[in-house]
């Protein structure tokens, strides 16, 4: 378990994690068993900040070890929380790149996704527009960190893009700039 949900909706939920300097990387991918489903998500954002959200954390111009040393109790008054997008979710052995019926449930643990299930999601290019539509208005970034994530787990990474970039081109109404701008942001060739 790397986190909790903490919030949820039907298109995104979030989580608080189990340790304040462990977060999962934007883009990547998580899932959250909810009874018999299990439901697929995209970190889409991030935030640290004070355990009670009233006051912001105390800047002490010192280093982290140094900080350690001295108060580490400062650590223990943080917490991070992050956005995750759902991208789908798999039911009765069929994965299903929609959102789930029913929203997921408060409370329930959040682990990070195999490269086999990541491949699995992956293989169906809905999840783009998903990332496209983020909630937090930074779709364009998501989607070429999601790219990022998935393209290199493919046996031909390129081959992938070029697919992706076809059916993006397609999802952004032919918007070439648009499509360019999220392609040139996926870097990994």
């Amino acid at each position: 378990m790397i986190a909790e949900v903490i919030e949820s909706k039907t298109d995104q939920f979030v989580a608080e994690t189990v340790k304040y300097h462990e977060i999962p990387g934007f883009g990547s991918f998580v899932k959250v068993q909810d009874g018999t489903r299990r439901i697929y998500g995209i970190v889409s954002g991030a935030y640290t900040g004070s355990l009670d959200g009233s006051g912001k954390a105390r800047a002490f111009f010192k280093s982290l070890q140094e900080l350690e040393l001295e108060q580490p109790q400062i650590f223990s008054l943080l917490r991070t929380e992050f956005t995750a997008v759902v991208a789908g979710y798999l039911e009765a052995g069929i994965y299903r790149s929609y959102y789930p019926p029913v929203h997921i449930r408060l409370h329930l643990p959040v682990e990070r996704c195999t490269d086999e299930e990541v491949l699995k999601i992956s293989t169906n290019t809905g999840f783009l527009i998903k990332t496209l539509n983020c909630p937090n208005g930074n779709g364009d970034e998501l989607t070429a960190a999601a790219l990022r994530t998935v393209a290199i787990l493919h046996d031909n990474p390129k081959e992938y893009l070029l697919n992706a970039g076809r059916e993006l081109l397609k999802m952004l109404s032919y918007d070439t700039q648009r499509l360019k701008s999220v392609i040139e942001r996926v870097d990994i060739l």
